[in-house]
């Protein structure tokens, strides 16, 4: 059943002309007097229940402008609609036809701030309806969770960063103990050692020199290590990429399981790089070309005659 053009009229008016009366706070469901609503960006997904009833109105008060076009009431036959944009108010006129079911009404807001708008839930009672409901809205614009957004963004980045690095670094062991506990040594099998600054060739354009390096071998889990000290004689600072290459006369290549380096080296500086490989003692014989890349860079370090003991 439509509503009379004279009732959406007269709402008008009232919504025009009639002054927003402050009263005293009241408990929820009051027909008497003003219920109070608090609306942040924290809470902006809430649904408000309202309780409506047939030839009573009920008036939604708001402290922001509203969108033209923007107050939308889910069968407008069961509940007239009268609004005020500018002065953010809504009057609802509810027909004689008993609701069988809750209404949604959604408003939103003309200045673009977060929340954007409010859903309320209108339930029909017999005899009862709220007289009034003001609504407190506490925007926070857009712009200020964008950047929220971005610096949360660009700490994960740096978490996600600094867990990888934390991964990539060998354990540090400070006892001998330290090593039976990590496997390393057992049953007589060691951690063995070699200085391979004599054995050792490269190209003298290579952006990295070495200055000393050092090959290991972990009998115990058939793992091979080398320690390269490293001179950055570009102009540009050198970040090890996690790619590396192992590689006998024959051909034959290891599996590199981490290529490591605490930070990255900076010109004119020294620095450690760490690339351990999964290999027995009968694949790791022979003598081995060692291929390292930059991340995100096109430059590439070839060391030549590493030899495990």
């Amino acid at each position: 059943m439509s509503t009379p053009l004279s009732a959406i009229s007269l709402l008008l008016a009232v919504l025009a002309g009639a002054p927003a009366l402050a009263q005293p706070v009241s408990t929820d469901w009051d027909t008497e007097g003003v219920r109070h609503l608090e609306l942040t960006a924290d809470n902006a997904g809430q649904v408000y229940e309202v309780g409506i009833s047939p030839h009573h109105s009920t008036s939604l008060v708001f402290n922001a402008p509203l969108l033209r076009g923007g107050v939308a009431v889910e069968d407008e036959r069961l509940v007239a609609v009268a609004v005020n944009e500018a002065r953010g108010m809504v009057m609802l006129l509810p027909s004689d036809v008993q609701l069988d079911r809750p209404l949604w009404l959604t408003v939103r807001f003309a200045d673009g701030e977060v929340p954007e708008s409010v859903t309320f839930r209108l339930v029909a009672r017999p005899t009862r309806a709220e007289q009034e409901v003001r609504v407190d809205r506490r925007p926070r614009s857009a712009g200020s969770f964008q950047q929220e957004a971005r610096q949360e963004r660009e700490r994960a980045e740096r978490c996600e960063a600094q867990l990888a690095r934390t991964q990539m670094e060998p354990r540090c062991h400070e006892s001998l103990t330290d090593l039976f506990d990590a496997g390393l040594v057992k049953e007589g099998k060691t951690l063995l050692v070699r200085n391979l600054k004599k054995d050792i060739t490269q190209h003298p354009g290579d952006a990295l020199l070495v200055r000393s390096a050092y090959s290991y071998r972990a009998e115990a889990v058939a793992r091979v290590a080398v320690e390269l000290k490293m001179n950055n004689t570009g102009t540009q600072p050198w970040t090890v990429g996690e790619v590396a290459e192992l590689v006998s006369k024959e051909g034959a290549r290891l599996p590199v399981l981490r290529v490591w380096s605490r930070e990255p080296i900076p010109p004119g500086k020294l620095g450690r790089i760490v690339v351990e490989a999964e290999a027995t003692q009968a694949q790791s014989r022979g003598t081995f070309l060692l291929a390292l890349t930059e991340a995100d860079g096109p430059r590439a370090v070839t060391v030549r005659g590493v030899v495990f003991p």
